[in-house]
């Protein structure tokens, strides 16, 4: 983001041996979050640390620390120079003094497996917005120090032992990642974000406090979005300070639920005018997402814009090219990412369960009068019978079937329902390149609805027949030369995790 600091770090990768490909790609995802990474293969770089070259030096599994090392780092953070050790430090005769400046020592290492990282202090901002995550790793069993103090935690032996210690040294700071030495570990994106923040944190940030504020722009009265938004918003440790709706009904009860301390406005260029806001959510009819969202970029708001994102191609690339003309971020909120059913397939296609993917069908609706009292119902204010749970599919599709889009074809019908303008029965038809297909279907004339997914592979299949989580979904599978079949359970959803991700994006 523009003004923000660019860390100038130091990583010790080592000269040798088969941590040598880890610690290049530490350094990697560092420079890939905006640092500017020196890398040294050889300890000597250590004792020539000056704060006035580096904010902060991360070790590797990798790295080879001497006593002499030590007492050079030693200086560099009680300067106020910043001090990340991932893993267990190579560490050969200066072990016992490095282990007073990490604040602990390592005990033991497991075989990699699977296990559960926890957050301990959910205050201290390396873990700002993290939860549980499952992690493949070495378990590096971490004996703390008196005064270290454990921000994330497993279990070993039947007790709970540190998985991410910090302490403070002079006017230093030193943060010890026990994860870290697998492969797997360092693709995994939780701890990816953990090694960004601890060095940014080492180096001397501070971001514990700040956040972004939020105003909501329509508050009603579909599914209570406006109020979910925000209250997601405040999860995430972002403020909501503001809600703008044309209806006076609407911002009363905004008021009632969110607090007093929440601001009421029924015109958007009052709202932007008179408060601070620094973030729009747009929560209104499909046709007023692309001039809204513009009205807020214009005036140099971020904003957040409720799915469908706009209703023509042309719009959303107007609001695109002004987001990057005034610098400011412009998103949709795809909620449905992170809905555990579609999480399950998700994870059962990059399991090779089913081969390649190569016909994708899905379907929603059934048989029954759209309601004629909503705007959804008319396309001149939705778009159409495709722009509501539409949305959804297609991404979904997109996601599962990872090749570019070659064409699209499609039929509609309009026999039924004449008192609405959106379509009765619609389908789209995807052809993708390499010859895979998708077909989504919507439908309020469909007597007889088809399996809410049906996936198709070289080695199985998915299928999906109802949205009902307790339902699971049906594979069938022949990547082993048998056919297996089996009942997966859906994933938990975890629709926060999107405004996790616009916060860490903004903060």
């Amino acid at each position: 983001m523009p003004g923000m600091k660019k860390e100038r770090v130091l990583v010790i990768t080592g000269g040798h041996g088969p941590g040598l490909d880890g610690a290049r790609a530490i350094a990697e995802a560092l420079v890939g979050d905006g640092m500017k990474v020196s890398q040294a293969e050889e300890s000597s770089a250590i004792k020539r640390l000056d704060s006035g070259s580096y904010d902060c030096v991360v070790l590797t599994p990798n790295s080879h620390i001497t006593e002499a090392d030590v007492l050079s780092l030693e200086d560099f953070v009680r300067g106020g120079g910043g001090l990340v050790a991932v893993g267990a430090p190579g560490s050969v005769k200066g072990r016992d003094m490095i282990a007073g400046l990490l604040g602990c020592r390592v005990t033991e290492h497991s075989q990699p497996f699977d296990f559960k990282v926890g957050v301990t202090d959910a205050s201290h901002p390396i873990v700002h917005r993290l939860g549980e995550f499952l992690i493949h790793d070495e378990m590096s069993v971490l004996e703390k120090g008196a005064d270290a103090h454990a921000v994330l935690a497993s279990w070993w032996g039947g007790r709970g032992v540190p998985m991410l210690l910090v302490r403070s040294e002079g006017k230093g700071r030193v943060a010890v990642l026990a994860n870290g030495r697998t492969a797997q570990a360092l693709a995994h994106p939780t701890w990816r974000r953990l090694l960004s923040r601890s060095a940014r944190w080492s180096a001397g940030e501070d971001w514990s406090k700040k956040t972004v504020k939020v105003g909501i722009v329509g508050y009603g009265g579909a599914f209570n979005m406006g109020k979910l938004h925000a209250e997601a918003c405040a999860r995430a440790r972002l403020l909501p300070v503001a809600v703008c709706d044309l209806d006076p009904k609407r911002v009363a009860i905004a008021k009632g639920e969110l607090g007093d301390h929440v601001r009421t406005f029924s015109d958007l260029g009052r709202m932007l005018a008179e408060t601070d806001v620094e973030l729009c959510v747009i929560v209104t009819p499909h046709n007023t997402h692309a001039p809204l969202s513009i009205q807020c970029l214009e005036a140099g708001r971020h904003v957040v814009t409720e799915k469908p994102y706009t209703i023509t191609v042309a719009e959303a690339t107007k609001v695109i090219e002004t987001a990057k003309r005034v610098g400011r971020m412009a998103t949709v909120f795809h909620n449905r990412r992170w809905d555990g059913d579609f999480l399950a397939m998700k994870r059962i296609v990059e399991s090779g369960a089913i081969g390649d993917p190569f016909h994708i069908e899905c379907f929603f609706g059934g048989f029954g009068e759209p309601r004629p009292d909503w705007w959804r119902s008319y396309k001149e204010h939705s778009g159409g019978a495709f722009y509501d749970w539409g949305a959804h599919f297609a991404d979904w599709v997109l996601s599962l079937m990872p090749h570019r889009i070659e064409s699209v074809s499609g039929s509609v019908h309009k026999r039924v329902w004449h008192q609405v303008s959106n379509e009765d029965h619609i389908e789209a038809f995807v052809r993708f390149v390499g010859g895979s297909t998708a077909s989504i279907q919507q439908s309020s004339i469909a007597a007889i609805p088809k399996s809410r997914f049906r996936i198709l592979g070289t080695r199985g299949g998915i299928e999906q027949r109802t949205a009902e989580p307790n339902d699971g979904l049906r594979v069938v599978s022949f990547r082993d030369g048998q056919r297996t079949e089996s009942t997966q359970p859906c994933l938990a959803s975890d629709w926060d995790a999107f405004w996790r991700n616009v916060a860490d994006h903004l903060i």
